[in-house]
């Protein structure tokens, strides 16, 4: 980001949103600090695909105290973590289900176990 946003004259806008694979199975600690700190927010895109193949057993564990599925489990953790994210489905119901996540706030306990899953890595 630094060499778009760095002494650039021809930038006409900044970017707002920055889309990464954020997810419970890829979240190094510095990725939303560091967009944070450019103003810049982040974005998820395809935040299931790594996820639920790692840890659908947990995260279902985790949902059956919300009545919610893994898919929602993961979902929430994005949001509660600041972010936001784009799915996609060829089902209706799934996308109904993505969505059903802000009737819900997952508790510190259960954002601690998400957030121990996988360890922070670097991309690229």
């Amino acid at each position: 980001l630094d060499c778009i946003l760095v002494n650039n004259d021809s930038l006409c806008s900044k970017p707002t949103v920055n889309q990464l694979p954020f997810s419970i199975a890829n979240h190094p600690g510095y990725m939303m600090e560091e967009n944070e700190k450019r103003n810049i927010h982040v974005q998820s895109w395809s935040p299931l695909s790594t996820t639920l193949p790692r840890y659908r057993d947990v995260m279902a564990d985790i949902g059956k105290k919300y009545n919610k599925n893994a898919a929602q489990v993961g979902l929430r953790w994005i949001v509660q973590s600041g972010g936001s994210y784009c799915v996609q489905s060829q089902k209706e119901s799934h996308f109904r289900e993505d969505l059903d996540v802000f009737d819900f706030e997952l508790s510190e306990k259960d954002m601690e176990v998400l957030n121990t899953l996988a360890p922070p890595r670097l991309l690229g």
